[in-house]
């Protein structure tokens, strides 16, 4: 529960998975995405449609069909792109990615029914945010078309149209509006690496750029030859704020090299076992064991395993890592994912580990989340919690 409530004015928003939660003056209201809830009931439907080709003896006649994934909690993959308010502390635009899906929202908190308006959604293409300006009729959004590539984008509401403004080999992300400067974009970028036939690699190290909408100029302002630097952020006074995130692999030790060669007999008996139950699954449609018995059964992703930031994070094992750190309430996010305040001179001040989000409040302190509490921290890194959460990676004030 929470401990504190009463030591800031504004109003916050952030997730709790798929639910949209508010906080001010100690209350929390909950909301649904109903973009999500009609994808589930719509995908259910489909599914129970097609039942029969994945369940008792059809599944067994109809191997190819089988192969249908059947729409579960498990199979459902959605998390929210981004949360923002709208003008006003009753009204927000999301973006969200549901499955292969992809949308942006508006909602009225103060609807019974019938309070969320579509903007724009697709298939194609994912919307990476939706950062609205104060006059509150556009949005600064990143759109992604593919793994590789995403690119700054514009999008104005009155038009339902838009403009990307960046190109090139790269993956453009974190875009928001200048707290100072509505003209000056903050954003995110990392370059593609690729091989000679053109084929990805691996992504570079990202930066910090900002882009003037009135000038379209883009400069890098802020990068470092070991880490990734994101979700940039200003406050009033010319503050910057980004979080930090290692890049560099681990090397391995020589013990953990020993103990791979050690295991390789095992390995080799596992990948025959896994070999030999397939091959019996195709001719007699049965597995080893039960788990295995059903034909259509397809692989189910790994428990604890969540999609934060494009990243795919093990939260249970992270969450066991940060609990052997001092922190009283660990988080699922790394614990090298640090959150920094960067003053007009350059001085940097490490505020807290482990941050997925974060916003700058109205009085210069922020609000963050490590996936499972929120928490509010001061200038001097001195947090305090506010909230918790079963996974919460988006988070934003008014």
């Amino acid at each position: 529960m929470p401990v504190c409530y009463n030591f800031f004015m504004d109003k916050l928003i952030y997730n709790d998975r798929l639910t949209i939660k508010t906080l001010q003056d100690g209350e929390i209201k909950e909301y649904s995405s109903d973009f999500h809830t009609n994808y589930v009931e719509s995908a259910r439907k489909a599914a129970k449609s097609v039942e029969w080709k994945t369940k008792g003896a059809g599944a067994r006649f109809m191997r190819d069909g089988a192969n249908e994934e059947e729409f579960s909690n498990e199979s459902d993959v959605s998390y929210f792109d981004s949360l923002e308010f709208l003008g006003s502390p009753d009204k927000i635009i999301y973006s969200i990615t549901v499955n292969q899906l992809s949308g942006v929202m508006t909602k009225d908190l103060t609807a019974d029914k019938d309070g969320e308006g579509h903007v724009i959604h697709s298939r194609e293409d994912v919307f990476c945010g939706a950062y609205p300006n104060k006059t509150n009729d556009k949005f600064v959004t990143c759109i992604k078309s593919g793994y590789d590539n995403a690119h700054l984008a514009i999008y104005d509401l009155k038009t339902d149209d838009y403009i990307t403004v960046t190109d090139g080999d790269s993956c453009d992300f974190d875009a928001v509006l200048s707290r100072v400067n509505d003209s000056l974009v903050y954003f995110a970028s990392k370059g593609v690496g690729r091989n000679n036939n053109g084929e990805f690699v691996k992504f570079s190290r990202s930066s910090i750029f900002t882009y003037d909408l009135f000038t379209g100029d883009v400069e890098e302002i802020l990068s470092d030859s070991e880490k990734s630097l994101t979700k940039p952020k200003d406050d009033k006074n010319g503050n910057l704020f980004y979080v930090i995130r290692p890049e560099t692999e681990k090397k391995t030790g020589f013990f953990k090299l020993l103990l791979d060669i050690i295991l390789i007999p095992w390995k080799l008996l596992k990948a025959l076992y896994y070999f030999a139950e397939l091959f019996t699954m195709m001719f007699t449609g049965k597995g080893f064991t039960e788990k295995s018995a059903n034909p259509a059964r397809t692989m189910k992703k790994s428990q604890g395993m969540i999609v934060i930031d494009d990243n795919l994070v093990n939260a249970d094992e992270e969450y066991k890592k940060n609990l052997r750190h001092k922190d009283n309430f660990a988080g699922i996010a790394p614990w090298s994912w640090q959150l920094v305040k960067r003053s007009k001179n350059g001085e940097v001040t490490p505020l807290k580990n482990g941050v997925i989000d974060y916003c700058v409040l109205s009085d210069g302190r922020v609000a963050c989340t490590n996936g499972k509490h929120v928490f509010i921290v001061d200038e001097n890194g001195k947090s305090e919690k506010i909230a918790d959460t079963d996974v919460c990676t988006r988070i934003s004030r008014f």
